[in-house]
């Protein structure tokens, strides 16, 4: 099992270092897995979300070094892994999919190759705020995230602009750059804004902690409603890997896919387990997990339409010049069939 590694996003003098010193190899793990036949290590940056859980899971049972591969999982506490992405320092990362494709405008060599989940943001009010719908934040302040991710633009763009048609710059007062761990705060104990966009497990561990804690919008049910087919929620983070990585390795890359898909059919298929290692993982009651994975989805099938439908909410925002083309956007050959 690997030993990860929590990296500051602007730490980039001592990486290399931490990469290679405090990550311990992924040759044996604690279920016995044979030893990995490939000599290419294969270097993945992620955070320690409930959404970016994935290849934690992975590395914990054991299914990357049952394909013969070599992992290190790195975990950015702080931040994206995209900027060591972009130079260099890893070869897969998860990351929400409007930071991927902006980067992408910008010129980093990256292609989406799997999904990793959708779903997960609630908006969330106090029941003695005097909010009652979406229209009612005119002239609220309102915490979010850092501006560009896909909280961000799917607050702005769709929540507030296409729901409750309201203009996001003059109407509400956004207070940006909140973390999703002090917005409970903010929101609850100094009343410093009257609404926060968050996402899980964040939303269930604060309607767990403050009773007077109200759901104004959940993403999740809303999306369900509006599309009641679908088999899968919004996107919100993907896998990308960088093009020289794909054009390099691409039978390790098919097999770190086959691990990654076994790790999601193992959460799928075995929640209450899976759960308890989520939790541990992040250090949250189970409950709060088990709660949370009602708004979230765990796949690796990507659907190209809504993706790039989610990429709209980046340019109306004016975070993305352009939607991207799917040839351009995705190579999804290297996927399992199942």
């Amino acid at each position: 099992m690997n030993k990860r590694v929590a990296i500051p996003v602007l730490s980039f003098l001592i990486f290399s270092a931490l990469l290679v010193g405090c990550n311990r190899s992924s040759a044996t793990s604690a279920n016995g897995a044979a030893a990995p036949t490939s000599s290419q290590t294969i270097r993945v940056g992620t955070n320690l979300a409930l959404g970016t859980m994935v290849p934690f899971v992975a590395n914990e049972k054991g299914f990357f070094q049952q394909q013969g591969l070599h992992v290190k999982v790195v975990d950015f506490a702080d931040g994206s892994p995209i900027e060591a992405f972009a130079s260099g320092q890893l070869d897969i990362a998860l990351l929400g999919i409007a930071p991927s494709a902006i980067w992408q405008g910008q010129g980093v060599s990256l292609k989406v190759v799997a999904a990793a989940n959708g779903g997960g943001h609630v908006l969330l009010t106090r029941t003695d705020s005097g909010i009652n719908n979406l229209q009612q934040l005119k002239g609220r302040k309102v915490a979010t995230p850092k501006p560009g991710t896909v909280t961000d633009t799917l607050f702005r763009t769709h929540i507030v602009k296409e729901i409750a048609q309201l203009d996001p710059e003059k109407d509400i007062q956004i207070i940006p750059n909140v973390a999703p761990a002090d917005m409970p705060t903010a929101l609850f104990v100094t009343r410093e804004v009257d609404a926060a966009i968050t996402w899980e497990p964040y939303a269930s561990e604060a309607e767990m902690k403050f009773k007077n804690a109200k759901v104004l919008y959940d993403s999740a049910a809303e999306w369900r409603k509006a599309y009641p087919g679908s088999g899968q929620l919004y996107p919100v983070n993907v896998v990308i890997a960088r093009q020289s990585f794909i054009d390099a390795h691409p039978s390790e890359l098919r097999k770190f896919l086959a691990a990654y898909a076994q790790a999601i059919k193992f959460i799928n298929g075995n929640p209450d387990e899976a759960n308890k290692i989520i939790a541990d993982d992040l250090q949250l009651d189970t409950a709060v997990v088990a709660s949370a994975r009602h708004r979230i989805d765990y796949t690796w099938h990507v659907d190209p339409d809504a993706t790039l439908k989610t990429l709209e909410w980046s340019k109306q925002a004016g975070y993305l010049k352009e939607i991207p083309t799917a040839a351009k956007l995705f190579d999804l050959g290297y996927l399992p069939a199942e």
